[in-house]
């Protein structure tokens, strides 16, 4: 059966490359345990992946791939997972606003005019990523059916400026 794609593989993932030293992310100047990594997983595929780190233990990511336009701006699609051992300490919610504030300050020097969309698609039986959604991106997301599995789900649209 289709599932709606779960950031936590990527975490996982994300997790072992740091603990064997195949990745190197840089360290962000917004916030002592933030870093970034950014990479093309396919050609034309940018991402930028933002986690808290310390040492080789990472706590928390959050991963923002690029979108269509919208609106004329550039869109993000934002993915956030938390290891287990740190789950329900905010730190979902903390990860999305530092990672938030971050790209902004990067993306700032390169946009024409201001602003760019982040959204995030989250499954109708995910509560837990429904609060970080409606506390980082928007309080009134769209039900929509998700396009690879068809399964219910809730839009999250934020224009950053």
């Amino acid at each position: 059966m289709a599932s709606i794609v779960d950031p936590h593989m990527g975490f996982v993932s994300y997790q072992q490359a740091l603990l064997d030293g195949s990745i190197r992310p840089t360290p962000c100047k917004s916030h002592p345990e933030l870093f970034v990594m950014q990479d093309e997983p396919e050609p034309g595929a940018q991402r930028l992946t933002y986690a808290f780190n310390s040492g080789t233990v990472s706590k928390a990511y959050a991963v923002y791939t690029q979108e269509d336009f919208l609106n004329g701006k550039p869109c993000f699609g934002v993915g956030y997972a938390t290891a287990e051992q740190f789950r329900n300490q905010g730190l979902a919610t903390e990860i999305v606003m530092a990672s938030m504030k971050e790209l902004h300050q990067g993306m700032a020097r390169h946009l024409r005019e201001p602003g760019f969309y982040i959204e995030a698609i989250v499954g109708a039986d995910n509560p837990a990523s429904q609060k970080v959604a409606s506390r980082t991106l928007s309080d009134s997301p769209d039900s929509i059916l998700e396009d690879a599995s068809g399964l219910p789900a809730l839009h999250y649209i934020k224009l950053v400026v």
